[in-house]
């Protein structure tokens, strides 16, 4: 490149990156696939959805890619079901760099004990629901919304309203149009 157009690009203001939402589930819950899809419906259009493992290169350090990502988020959303150490983890994480999140539970979520388990051979578990007193009792005093794994627009509807509620918090705020579903 000659050097007046290594000039021209250096005067080029930088063009903002478009804001983005870091999304946190456990991809062992195969209905979060809905959540994620209604998110990507409702936000997509004035944020970019973030999720992992997609939004991660190889050879490069999870921790610290996904440490970047909710660094630079504009929210988190947070979808317990399952109540993986990842995202238990992923939700401090948010927290600790104090980031709006829109918090989630679906109506019907367990807590995934086999995944604890994994390795052992014909261990029978039995499926135990998830309850925020007992099972998340350090954020038991935080509000969350309850989605439903069979209602896509109500789900969409739920996301849309829990994000105007943090208007104040979200930097930068979009206002998102209703839906006319």
């Amino acid at each position: 490149m000659g050097k007046k157009h290594a000039k021209a690009r250096q005067a080029e203001p930088a063009r903002a990156e478009r804001p983005y939402c870091f999304i946190s589930y456990s991809s062992r819950e195969p209905h979060v696939a809905v959540l994620v899809e209604c998110c990507q419906t409702v936000f997509s259009k004035h944020y970019r959805v973030e999720i992992t493992p997609s939004a991660l290169m190889s050879g490069s350090s999870q921790l610290q890619q996904i440490t970047k990502l909710i660094e630079g988020c504009a929210f988190g959303i947070v979808a317990l079901d399952g109540l993986r150490a990842n995202v238990a983890f992923e939700y401090g994480m948010l927290h600790a760099h104090e980031k709006p999140v829109i918090l989630l539970k679906e109506e019907s979520a367990q807590v995934d004990i086999e995944s604890l388990f994994r390795d052992s051979a014909n261990l029978t578990l039995k499926s135990v629901a998830l309850d925020m007193d007992s099972h998340f009792s350090d954020v038991k005093d935080m509000n969350y919304a309850s989605w439903n794994r069979h209602s896509f627009v109500n789900t969409a509807k739920l996301l849309r309203a829990e994000f105007a509620k943090r208007r104040s918090e979200i930097k930068p705020y979009i206002e998102i149009p209703e839906f006319t579903w």
